[in-house]
């Protein structure tokens, strides 16, 4: 029983001090909804951008960000579906997926060379 008690405590302890996402939405002539999530830590530098259409499925161009504001991922989705080319961007390299409902056609990874 002092197990359980601990238990829970401890899970409230967490949810208490937990914070809430910031998301904003922004109706678009299109039918489509722009929604954007903002760090939970920062609320004003955003963490993810996109699209869901009037069913409130997934749709269009998808982008992910870093805290630095630099795109982490770019993704397509079509009526809730993953479509298309995603790219993954990361400090090294960049990593290209291709999709066809849902499933995966085409991996492909590129070295990323600064001059």
């Amino acid at each position: 029983m002092k197990t359980l008690i601990n238990i829970v405590v401890m899970l409230f302890c967490i949810t208490a001090f937990s914070q809430e996402q910031k998301v904003t939405y922004q109706k678009m002539v299109n039918d489509l909804v722009k929604a954007t999530y903002y760090f939970a830590d920062n609320s004003d530098v955003v963490e993810r951008e996109g699209y869901f259409n009037k069913e409130g499925k997934l749709h269009d161009t998808w982008i992910s960000y870093d805290l630095q504001g630099n795109k982490t991922a770019i993704a397509t989705y079509n009526n809730g579906v993953k479509e298309g080319v995603w790219t993954y961007i990361k400090t090294d390299k960049i990593t290209v997926v291709t999709y066809n409902k849902n499933k995966i056609i085409h991996i492909e990874e590129k070295a990323l060379v600064v001059n």
